[in-house]
């Protein structure tokens, strides 16, 4: 569930300036100052919070931990799929493992995952009632579940902005266009 907050947060954080997405070359641009993504850049901090909250005696995290950190942050957690993740890293289940070593082994889990499949995962926990549309009803709930200050009016303007089909709702479609064009990929 952590990824789901965090990505609520972080696509309600860039829908609420819509207005200001950015497009083309300036998103571009803006990528190559940076160096890294808006998603980038909070998978990194949800990296660090998830070893934090797992190294509890501060001397790193073992098998265990790896495995309920990969489960919080919706990352395949079958047996098989943590300990190859150990060997691929030059790792065996009895060691312990600091925060480099971390980071390395949940990023290329990270990145092994396809975009789309993690965009539509996440479109289905936004669609409650599994309608395969995101109602204004959706969306106001995922901004009180998050605590987001973001007043009635900005939301109905959200949906009306990427409801693309005049549907009153966001699609499927619609939804994985906007987190394309707010840089969330």
């Amino acid at each position: 569930m952590l990824v789901y907050r965090v990505w609520k947060r972080s696509c309600f954080m860039n829908l609420s300036g819509f207005g200001r997405v950015q497009h083309g070359a300036m998103a571009l641009d803006w990528r190559k100052k940076s160096g890294l993504s808006r998603l980038e850049r909070e998978r990194e901090r949800e990296i660090k919070s998830a070893f934090d909250a797992l190294n509890v005696e501060g001397t790193g995290i073992g098998y265990h931990e790896l495995k309920a950190a990969m489960r919080a942050l919706m990352l395949p957690v079958k047996k098989a799929d943590v300990l190859e993740a150990l060997r691929a890293c030059g790792h065996s289940p009895q060691d312990v493992l600091d925060f480099k070593e971390f980071a390395k082994i949940i990023r290329n889990k990270f990145a092994e995952q396809d975009p789309l499949a993690a965009m539509l995962t996440t479109f289905r926990l936004f669609d409650t009632s599994g309608a395969g549309r995101l109602s204004l009803r959706d969306v106001r709930r995922a901004v009180k579940e998050t605590n987001l200050p973001i007043a009635e009016n900005e939301l109905e303007r959200m949906i009306s902005f990427f409801d693309q089909n005049g549907s009153g709702t966001v699609g499927e479609a619609e939804f994985v266009q906007v987190m394309v064009a707010t840089d969330l990929l």
